[in-house]
């Protein structure tokens, strides 16, 4: 089936707020999926892997396990990656703003290719980062130029067996020794629609419907037409 990018995006938020994601992260990730899509990186389908790991993970912590001045260490405990990306990217925009470099490290986490829309807007904000990561077939490279959104994107096979790989993704963020200009969006045109599998747009539909089971039970609680405590 075909859907507009803003229909992407919409369903997206209202899937992200169904499985307990706060309301300014699921503005993120659900606009994080439509840039995906721009970049012909497959957005919908990319979410569709990371589904299993992320329902039923809201009330699961991620854990600071080092941070200093350049670098940021972060265990996912096996969630998606989308557990705790805006707030890792964030922080380490930061530090390598102030100091010229950092590192961050997302340690146990799945679906690293969602983390790349956090990437592009430190991209945009003038440093070159590069992201790694591998699986057990493969490692990839993720090359954002300073202020360019799209990355350049490399993958190649592990030599011999990878049985002892992490499932993690590490980041190096690096300020230019000279100022960039600061790139603006120029996304390709969407006019067209993109195809996305029916199969995942219903279960996308099935989770935003949570929404209305929450409001619904609420409503129950304070009575149809009850104002707030503080009236």
């Amino acid at each position: 089936m075909r859907v507009s990018l803003n229909e992407i995006q919409v369903m997206c938020r209202k899937a992200f707020e169904g499985m307990g994601f706060a309301p300014g992260d699921c503005e993120d990730a659900a606009e994080l999926v439509g840039w995906l899509h721009l970049q012909g990186l497959d957005g919908i389908g990319a979410l569709a892997q990371a589904l299993g790991f992320l329902q039923g993970e809201a009330t699961q912590p991620f854990t600071l396990t080092d941070d200093d001045s350049t670098s940021l260490v972060i265990d996912a405990h096996g969630q998606s990656v989308l557990r705790c990306a805006a707030t890792a990217v964030e922080l380490a925009l930061e530090k390598a703003l102030h100091r010229g470099q950092a590192l961050l490290r997302i340690r146990h986490c799945h679906n690293r290719l969602l983390l790349l829309g956090y990437l592009s807007k430190a991209a945009e904000r003038g440093l070159h980062v590069q992201a790694r990561w591998e699986d057990a077939r493969q490692r990839h490279l993720a090359d954002f130029t300073a202020g360019e959104q799209r990355p350049a994107l490399h993958s190649e096979a592990q030599p011999g067996t990878a049985a002892s790989f992490e499932q993690g993704v590490t980041v190096l963020f690096t300020r230019p020794a000279y100022a960039l200009p600061v790139a603006r969006a120029t996304p390709r045109t969407a006019n067209q629609g993109f195809t996305v599998d029916a199969g995942t747009w219903q279960r996308l539909k099935q989770l935003s419907e949570q929404i209305l089971v929450a409001s619904t039970e609420a409503s129950r609680r304070h009575g149809a037409g009850g104002g707030s405590d503080a009236d």
